[in-house]
């Protein structure tokens, strides 16, 4: 990352975008190719690229590939890249290409702001001047004519599926062209616009992603498929919230209806989901009400099915929705029983297929719709409409919907693997998997399956005809034999292959460990040369480590620690498949984990900061930043005031202390000046009170203990951080806090009939019947207990109180887990660890998943199979078994406490600002071997696992130990001297 001047490096470049021309062919999601072609003088010099864009870019130097970016980031300011590009220049002539990628509607990781468009500035230096190359009006400018840009959305959270069409790519427009040659397409190509735009820059605060090459293990299935009618899909968001660009989740209401008319009566079949993706639908057909039929239990994305008997002749579809949804997507597919023509049609009306209708907000418009409801038949429809509806045109409808195409295709035959060739693709040496075409309406499907999940861009390189389809889907995960499907997003995208050698690179960032291509469309063979992943995630040095004497704790680890890595990018992220967002409380584990396993204190820092922005438009800290859907979340918000303070003591990082006091300080006095309940004293919640997907009560208003527990935490934190910084005053105001808090929890929220805090107090004035596991776990943790509770909260934290609700998520087992440590359950500490990961583990899984089984349906344990927030082995094995302490910068000297349990040796190394610290140790009945390496500004004292009477004689590399040892709660402490390593024995018995 390179050091960038107090001026901007993008100083003299001009915001530029896609002429006004352009605005008429091309949607709100397209993609624009602009070029500059420029004579360079290859020296000495070093030369880099600057480069922001709104809402993506994807930058190439004479066809090199160079990044994608920036950075996520709130509207008001952009992040500036920037790359060394010194090996990608040539002498001569050269070329700067970049794709820019706009949208026209706000994600969960982006804020639509309706001014697309980038700047950019090549620049060197060296004694004999300076050289640049900026973007202004003489750049180039198309529309990339490749992208599809009539596709679903990836999901609620996401943007939209990719299709690229690459015979209709535009010539090598990557490339300079020489001179004297002709472009077909010239007249393409037009002069860009100079934007007028002038935002805030910054330099980028984080490192450049990580990228490595990662290979298939093996094709797992091979199989011919019959391919499924053509699904029913469209985005009827423009036409539901017409204007809207937000994320906000919306009331609806709506109907889609259309005819079929039929030869013979059939039984025809409508699945549709729920929840997450596409609207919540109902059916009538011919006036008929059709109940829908459940097809998953509880499954994260609500399947279900309807079975409709449709007679011959014309028969009226009319499809309903009518309440909240975060997603406007309609999307079904339609399967027979027997081979009968089914096409949906308006009668009268050639350009369209479906009718839509939505109701005004008055009482007419809703009486409308309910009448509407009971039409029979398309013409009492129509006639009751009048012209209150919208034709949907064929162009407004999805251009396909590859999720649904491959999920209800129908497996014909599968084939065994004839020899070791059909594996080729996955190998990486340019030898080819040969593929046969199959019959018309049928596809061959392979499924890849990678050693363990990846995350990044999906490269391919094969050899096909013209039109081919290559339709990829990635997974997550099987059950047994059976695909695992993930119907609440669609992590798909389409390949339409020109003809010969073609090499491909997605421009979307997904995640998967199984990848399905399916092939259609195609005479003679195809062959498959290589398939792979360029997996990016942060810079992860691999330096924290664990090891024991029971390996299935050591696969938990390494699975909690890839876990990590994937969830690190350019913030922590909840999960790389499904949401690819950053929520903040998710963040509160990730950033201890990844402080400890890699040192990633910049990105700590960035996410922090990044969430503290949020109060630029909310009171408090936002539950997932920066995003479309603004959503406070009280405990999240808290969880990110306890993660500022927890990287300040860390790292003794003044700077960012000051930087992010103003912003703790603001939340902290919001919550007491705005949010106190008069009677109690205590915080009355207005916000979503999510703490664990379980039956807690805590409903949105009310006195939320665990709530308050976390704002308890809060203050005195916040206290101790504007002491470190010199604002006294604010420190005693937050010390008052804290203690009217605690007062008035142990006053109102604790029940004496049950022996526990009670959830909360409610509307009315009562406490809550329910002393949930979680509660009482988050009192203990944050000492919000009078002490002669202690023991009665113990019992939950054990496990022992059954007559409750219990801990569900892995999540809300990292809070389990700090409960056992604190206590000194160290056994405890590892048979939870073993109850909830062991089942990832022994499912063959090789990240956490967000979930536990029970939940949801059998064969659906969790909907994310790779999720931040259960990390938290990779935290509790090393800081607890191993015994390394949590990075303090204001603690020295540090107690390592190695906790055996049940083991008979454990080894671990954490990052810490100061350096690395390892420790390893092993013990028999009669003997405590301990190693401990720490880093030179760091000392230490090691205790020894065994009561002080137990030993009888203690050395240090072989030498008596020092007369500094001491005795202290019951056990030996022998002094480590900072960059040393020191072998410790203690003879027991």
């Amino acid at each position: 990352m390179e050091e960038l001047p107090q001026n901007s490096p993008l100083s003299g470049a001009v915001w530029i975008s896609y002429p006004s021309s352009l605005k008429h062919t091309a949607s709100g999601k397209a993609y624009f190719c602009f070029i500059k072609s420029f004579s360079w003088k290859k020296g000495t010099q070093q030369a880099f690229l600057h480069i922001t864009a709104d809402y993506r870019y994807t930058a190439w130097l004479n066809g090199q590939w160079i990044g994608q970016g920036p950075v996520r980031g709130w509207p008001d300011s952009y992040a500036i890249d920037s790359y060394d590009v010194s090996d990608a220049l040539l002498e001569g002539d050269n070329r700067l290409a970049v794709l820019l990628h706009v949208l026209d509607v706000s994600t969960f990781q982006y804020i639509f702001t309706g001014q697309s468009g980038f700047a950019a500035k090549l620049h060197a230096a060296d004694d004999e001047g300076e050289y640049a190359v900026m973007t202004d009006e003489s750049w180039l400018c198309r529309l990339h004519p490749s992208f599809g840009d009539n596709t679903p959305r990836i999901s609620t959270q996401q943007a939209f599926v990719e299709h690229y069409d690459a015979r209709v790519e535009p010539a090598d427009w990557l490339m300079d062209c020489p001179e004297g040659c002709h472009r077909a397409d010239e007249s393409a190509w037009l002069q860009a616009a100079n934007s007028g735009r002038e935002p805030d820059l910054r330099p980028r605060d984080i490192p450049l992603l990580a990228e490595e090459t990662v290979y298939p293990a093996k094709v797992r299935e091979k199989a011919t498929v019959k391919l499924p009618r053509a699904p029913w899909s469209m985005d009827l968001r423009h036409m539901l919230i017409p204007g809207n660009k937000d994320a906000n989740p919306h009331t609806v209401q709506g109907m889609v209806v259309t005819t079929v008319k039929l030869e013979r009566s059939a039984m025809l079949r409508f699945y549709f989901q729920d929840r997450t993706s596409g609207l919540h639908t109902r059916l009538a057909v011919n006036g008929v009400k059709i109940e829908p039929i459940d097809d998953s239990g509880q499954h994260w994305s609500g399947l279900f099915h309807y079975d409709v008997l449709l007679h011959a002749g014309e028969n009226f579809l009319l499809f309903w929705f009518d309440g909240v949804t975060h997603e406007f997507t309609f999307q079904t597919v339609a399967e027979l029983t027997d081979d009968v023509a089914v096409s949906p049609c308006l009668p009268g009306i050639e350009e369209s297929r479906f009718g839509f209708f939505v109701p005004g907000r008055d009482e007419d418009g809703r009486a409308l719709f309910e009448q509407l409801k009971h039409s029979s038949d398309w013409q009492q429809w129509q006639a009751a409409a009048k012209d209150s509806w919208t034709a949907i045109t064929r162009d407004m409808e999805h251009s396909d919907n590859v999720f649904l195409r491959i999920r209800h295709s129908l497996p014909i035959e599968a084939f065994e693997q004839a020899d070791c060739y059909a594996h080729s693709c996955c190998s990486g040496n340019r030898d080819s998997t040969i593929i046969a075409a199959p019959n018309v309406g049928q596809a061959v499907r392979l499924v890849l399956e990678f050693d363990r999940m990846t995350a990044g861009f999906l490269e391919f390189e094969l050899y096909a005809p013209a039109g081919t389809v290559m339709d990829i889907y990635g997974f997550e995960a099987y059950s047994g034999d059976t695909i695992v499907h993930m119907d609440s997003m669609h992590n798909t995208m389409r390949y339409i292959c020109k003809q010969g050698w073609q090499r491909y690179r997605s421009l979307q960032h997904r995640s998967f460990r199984y990848l399905v291509i399916q092939l259609s469309e195609f005479t003679g063979a195809i062959r498959l040369r290589s398939v792979q992943c360029l997996l990016r995630t942060y810079p992860s040095p691999r330096i924290g480590h664990f090891r024991c004497s029971e390996e299935k704790l050591n696969r938990i680890f390494q699975m909690s620690r890839w876990t990590a890595a994937l969830c690190s990018d350019d913030v922590f992220v909840d999960c790389p498949t499904y949401e690819q967002a950053y929520w903040v409380g998710d963040a509160y584990i990730m950033s201890g984990v990844q402080s400890a396993m890699a040192g990633m204190e910049p990105l700590i820092a960035r996410s922090l900061l990044l969430a503290g922005e949020s109060m630029k438009r909310s009171p408090i800290v936002e539950s997932q930043v920066p995003s479309g859907w603004e959503n406070v979340l009280s405990t999240w918000s808290l969880l990110w005031a306890l993660a500022c303070t927890a990287h300040v003591r860390r790292t003794g990082d003044m700077a960012f202390a000051k930087r992010i006091y103003p912003m703790l300080k603001r939340q902290t006095l919001y919550i007491s000046e705005n949010l106190m309940d008069e009677r109690t004293g205590l915080i009355a919640s207005p916000y979503w009170n999510l703490l664990d997907w379980a039956s807690i009560d805590a409903p949105s208003g009310a006195i939320v203990t665990h709530v308050n527990a976390w704002y308890l935490q809060c203050c005195r934190e916040a206290g101790e951080l504007a002491e470190r910084i010199g604002e006294w005053k604010d420190a005693e105001q937050y010390r008052l806090i804290a203690e009217a808090i605690m007062d008035g929890m142990n006053e109102y929220l604790w029940d004496d009939r049950i022996g526990a805090f009670a959830d909360c107090i409610g509307a009315d004035g009562r406490l809550s019947d329910v002393a949930s596991e979680q509660t009482q776990i988050i009192c203990y943790i944050n000492d919000a207990f009078r002490q002669d509770r202690r023991a009665a909260l113990l019992r939950y934290v054990r496990g022992e109180v059954k007559d409750t609700v219990a801990c569900a998520t892995p999540f809300m087992r990292f809070f389990k887990l700090q409960g056992l440590k604190k206590a000194g359950l160290a056994s405890e500490l590892l048979s939870e660890i073993r109850s909830v990961w062991g089942q990832m583990a022994d499912a063959d899984s090789t990240t956490c998943w967000e979930d536990m089984p029970g939940r949801w349906s059998q064969g659906y344990p969790t909907r994310s199979y790779c999720h931040g927030w259960s990390v938290a082995p990779a935290y509790f094995l090393p800081h607890t078994i191993a015994g390394i302490p949590p990075s303090d910068a204001w603690t020295s000297p540090i107690v390592i406490s190695p906790q055996p349990a049940t083991l008979d040796w454990a080894e671990g190394s954490i990052m810490s600002p100061k350096g690395e610290l390892h420790v390893s140790w092993e013990r028999t009945e009669r003997l405590f071997r301990a190693s401990v390496r720490l880093p030179a500004e760091l000392d230490g004292m090691l205790r020894i696992p065994a009561p002080a009477y137990a030993v009888r004689s203690i050395s240090m590399n072989g030498m008596m130990a020092s007369i500094s040892s001491v005795v202290e709660n019951g056990c030996w402490q022998v002094p480590i001297e900072g960059g040393s390593r020191v072998v410790v024995e203690a003879a027991i018995g």
